[in-house]
């Protein structure tokens, strides 16, 4: 076989589903290329076979043509794949902070392993989980589709308007509450610059204390800072900008900075307080603001992924109408 065209069909090959039907379409692929090639240049070699490939389509396009019938899971079970993944993620999340807590590991059956975790772990740990529930269920759903008995489901009645989400955030940002964002901001900026840390444990006309030591003040208070500085200038950029990037960048830049924070600790940063564990407390604020943040980033993902999604779709409607 020429080395064109073999390159060309493993290619093709990458992007079939239908594996029990590979073979067949592959050859009549072949078929139809080597016909149209001696038919437009009378011969087949390196040279012919390379124009008329490119003419062909890109693999992925002449592999979509045959997996329009073939599908790995039901276009019917697809609309709850992340519904049951979110439901199984909720459960895998507050068994985790139970673990946290009581600094335990333990074993739910069947397949529920929770491990002992830090906080520290846990900002690993819970991504991982939710890659774990969504394949788990995706596996699920594909054995359904597999199936040829009709398997009855619980579906949850729940539901979540995309297009309504999507509108609400890339809604234009108001005038007003800008400016008190700017002024909040402001007022925060100059209580760091007055006592050098925004994480306050009494303040007095002589001075405040801070439940930080001095280090951990100045480090954590710009971290808070950088935060809340990064959403305001998202907040004003959606005065020109309403695209979801805007709310991508916002979140992905604000992970990153609770990435550095969580990657470079200062040591023994807490004073003592009585009766509370105020390490406790502050991992499970923290890890409550990444999961905040990082289900934040996926909603810009999944937003950004449908529109993507349906403008493919809208052009390929649209290619299919001119060639009727």
């Amino acid at each position: 076989m020429h080395k064109q065209l073999k390159k060309y069909l493993e290619e093709i090959s990458h992007y079939l589903t239908a594996a029990s039907e590979k073979k067949e379409i592959l050859n009549e692929i072949k078929s139809h290329i080597l016909e149209k090639t001696e038919q437009e240049f009378g011969k087949v070699n390196e040279e012919s076979l390379e124009r008329v490939i490119d003419s062909y389509g890109s693999p992925r396009k002449v592999a979509e043509k045959y997996n329009e019938d073939t599908e790995i899971i039901s276009p019917v079970y697809k609309g709850y794949l992340f519904r049951y993944t979110g439901i199984l993620f909720v459960f895998h999340f507050c068994l985790s902070v139970v673990s946290l807590i009581f600094k335990t590991s333990f074993l739910v059956f069947p397949f529920f392993y929770i491990p002992k975790i830090d906080s520290l772990q846990a900002l690993f740990y819970l991504p991982m989980t939710f890659v774990f529930d969504l394949g788990f269920v995706g596996i699920l759903f594909y054995f359904m589709t597999q199936s040829q008995k009709e398997i009855r489901f619980p579906w949850p009645k729940f539901k979540i308007d995309w297009n309504k989400m999507a509108q609400k955030r890339q809604a234009r940002s108001s005038v007003i509450p800008f400016i008190l964002m700017l002024v909040g901001y402001a007022v925060l900026v100059w209580i760091y610059l007055r006592f050098n840390t925004l994480f306050f444990k009494t303040i007095t006309l002589q001075g405040a204390e801070s439940i930080l030591t001095p280090a951990a003040s100045q480090w954590y208070s710009l971290a808070l800072l950088a935060l809340l500085g990064t959403g305001l200038i998202a907040y004003g950029l959606k005065f020109s900008f309403t695209s979801e990037w805007v709310n991508l960048s916002r979140s992905g830049f604000q992970l990153f900075i609770l990435g550095i924070v969580i990657n470079k600790p200062v040591e023994n940063p807490l004073i003592r307080f009585p009766y509370l564990d105020l390490t406790l407390i502050a991992n499970i604020i923290l890890i409550a603001v990444v999961t905040l943040k990082a289900v934040d980033f996926l909603k810009s993902l999944i937003i950004l992924g449908r529109k993507a999604f349906l403008k493919n779709t809208s052009q390929k409607h649209e290619s299919l109408e001119r060639l009727k």
